[in-house]
């Protein structure tokens, strides 16, 4: 099996923090086709955000409140992928995807086993070493977790 096109690295942008009810999400961006996803996918999916965050009561975990939301214009696809710090150090993540044609209509696909790809992974390290720097190092802090979510990532990975 040959690969389709040899790595390149693309744009990782931070859109900035979303508000849903008590939530308080990390935004980013990856395309690529352009510096960032089109404004059509990123509100397509933060117009998903509410209903995307009842999955959190899947679990009987904490819950801290803090989400991280991932854009990916792809090559083909339009990729959306949500998760929450829960239990102190686990990860709970769903992906989504849309097709080009039709931005605001994302189906699961982490029900089949797909969590994210080599650019979205990027993002899930560097939320991890944040969580790890500010949140879980830090415990007696009673700002870690605004510290936590004011770091943020721009690269081009």
């Amino acid at each position: 099996m040959g690969i389709v096109a040899p790595y390149q690295k693309r744009p990782i942008r931070f859109l900035g923090l979303e508000y849903c009810g008590e939530w308080t999400i990390k935004c980013y961006s990856i395309s690529c086709k352009n510096e960032y996803a089109s404004e059509k996918q990123i509100q397509a999916a933060k117009d998903r955000i509410p209903e995307w965050l009842l999955q959190a009561e899947l679990t009987q975990h904490s819950l801290y409140k803090a989400a991280t939301l991932i854009i990916h214009d792809g090559r083909d696809h339009c990729y959306a992928i949500i998760s929450w710090w829960t239990g102190e150090n686990m990860l709970q993540l769903f992906a989504y995807i849309a097709d080009e044609q039709v931005p605001d209509q994302f189906h699961l696909i982490s029900d089949k086993g797909i969590i994210s790809c080599v650019w979205e992974m990027a993002i899930l390290w560097f939320e991890r070493n944040a969580w790890v720097s500010k949140f879980l190092m830090q415990p007696e802090t009673p700002d870690a977790l605004n510290q936590y979510l004011q770091e943020q990532l721009n690269d081009d990975l």
